[in-house]
C-alpha cells in the first residue's frame, strides 16, 4: 500500500481499515479487537488537532509522547480521579502504546515505501508514578457475605430473570473465576457434569479464542441453573447473560450492573476483575498450591499466580507489625 497521500486523517484511517481487516483475519480475541480499535480511534482523535499541518512521513518519537499526553488529558475531562498525580495507570498507558505500535508495525510491514517507524519506539518508556506496588482489591470475607446476602434478597423479592441473571454472573467470576468476556458468553450447554459429582466443568473459550475447561462447585449456582432450566425454559445453546431485549450482555452493561450490586450489598469497591482477584485471594490465604492456583485460574504463566501469594505474604507483615506496636 502507499504511505501516504496528501490527507493526513484520511491515512490513518486507511491503514486502519486495513490493519482491522488483518486482525480479524489472523483471529485476534473480541475483547483484544475492541481494545486496539479503542486505542486507535483515540489516535486518530488526537491526531485531528495537526492535520493541516502533519503527514504520515512526519511522525516521531514526540507524537507518540503526545498522545499519551492526550490520554491523561482526556481522563482528566472525563472526571477520572488521580492516583500520584496521574489520571491513568502505568498499565493503562502501556497498553494503548502497545496497541498503536502494533499498528504502526503494520504499516511498517505493508506500505510500498519501505517506510519504518520502529526507531520512533524504541526509547518510549512509561515510567511508574509510584514506587510501591499497587495494592491489589479484592473483597473481605464479610463483603463477601453482605453481596451473597444482598443477592438472595433481590431474588427473592424480585423473582425475575435478571436477578437470577445477575446473581450467576457475579458467582461464576467469584466461585469459578471466570474472565467477564467468558462469563458473558455462557450458555447451559457448557456446564457439564466432571470426574466430581459435587463439581460442574465449565466449557469456556478464553483469550485468543482458546477452550479451556473451568471448574465451579454445584452447590454455588444451583439454583441459578434451575430457575433458566425450568422457569426461563432457555435452550442449551441459549445465552444466558442477555438484556430483556434479547440482546447480549455487553462488559460495559455488566460493569455498571455489578457495581450497582457492590452499593446495593454495601460495598465500596468497584470493578468485575475484584472478583477473580477474590477467589484467587481466598485459595491462596488457604495455602491451596500455587500450581492449583493458576490451574483454577486458568492463568498462562505462573508469575501471574505469585502476585497473589506476594498480596498474602504482605497482608502477614503488616499484621505481625501491629502486633508489634501493640507490645511497645
Amino acid at each position: 500500500m502507499q504511505l501516504e497521500t496528501d490527507n493526513f486523517i484520511d491515512d490513518l484511517y486507511r491503514w486502519y481499515k486495513a490493519y482491522k481487516d488483518n486482525i480479524r483475519a489472523l483471529s485476534y480475541s473480541k475483547n483484544t479487537l475492541d481494545l486496539y480499535s479503542r486505542a486507535i480511534d483515540m489516535f486518530i482523535e488526537y491526531s485531528l488537532q495537526y492535520q493541516d499541518e502533519m503527514k504520515l512521513s512526519d511522525i516521531k518519537s514526540i507524537y507518540f509522547t503526545g498522545y499519551l499526553a492526550f490520554l491523561e488529558d482526556e481522563a482528566k475531562k472525563n472526571g477520572k480521579k488521580p492516583k500520584n498525580r496521574n489520571y491513568l495507570s502505568k498499565s493503562t498507558k502501556q497498553t494503548y502504546l502497545k496497541a498503536i505500535k502494533n499498528f504502526f508495525t503494520f504499516i511498517n510491514d505493508n506500505n510500498d515505501e519501505f517506510f519504518t517507524f520502529e526507531r520512533y519506539f524504541k526509547n518510549i518508556k512509561v515510567a511508574d508514578s509510584s514506587k510501591t506496588e499497587e495494592k491489589l482489591i479484592y473483597l473481605t470475607e464479610e463483603e463477601i457475605g453482605w453481596l451473597l446476602n444482598s443477592m438472595e434478597r433481590t431474588k427473592g423479592k424480585k423473582d425475575d430473570y435478571n436477578s437470577y441473571r445477575n446473581a450467576l454472573l457475579v458467582k461464576l467470576m467469584l466461585y469459578g473465576g471466570l474472565r467477564i468476556s467468558e462469563a458473558l458468553n455462557i450458555s447451559l450447554g457448557n456446564f457439564t457434569s466432571g470426574q466430581d459429582e459435587e463439581m460442574y466443568n465449565i466449557e469456556i473459550y478464553g483469550k485468543g479464542g482458546k477452550e479451556q475447561i473451568g471448574f465451579i462447585a454445584r452447590k454455588t449456582i444451583d439454583d441459578e441453573l434451575d430457575y433458566f432450566k425450568a422457569v426461563a425454559k432457555l435452550d442449551e445453546d441459549d445465552l444466558i447473560m442477555k438484556t430483556g431485549s434479547g440482546k447480549q450482555l455487553d462488559r460495559t452493561n455488566a460493569y455498571q450492573i455489578v457495581n450497582r450490586m457492590y452499593k446495593r450489598a454495601g460495598i465500596r469497591k468497584e470493578g468485575l476483575h475484584l472478583l477473580r482477584h477474590t477467589l484467587a485471594m481466598r485459595l491462596t490465604q488457604r495455602g491451596v498450591n500455587p500450581i492449583v492456583v493458576k490451574k483454577i485460574l486458568r492463568h498462562s504463566n505462573i508469575a501471574t499466580t505469585t502476585i497473589y501469594a506476594k498480596a498474602t505474604e504482605g497482608a502477614v507483615a503488616d499484621a505481625m507489625k501491629v502486633d508489634l506496636k501493640e507490645e511497645e
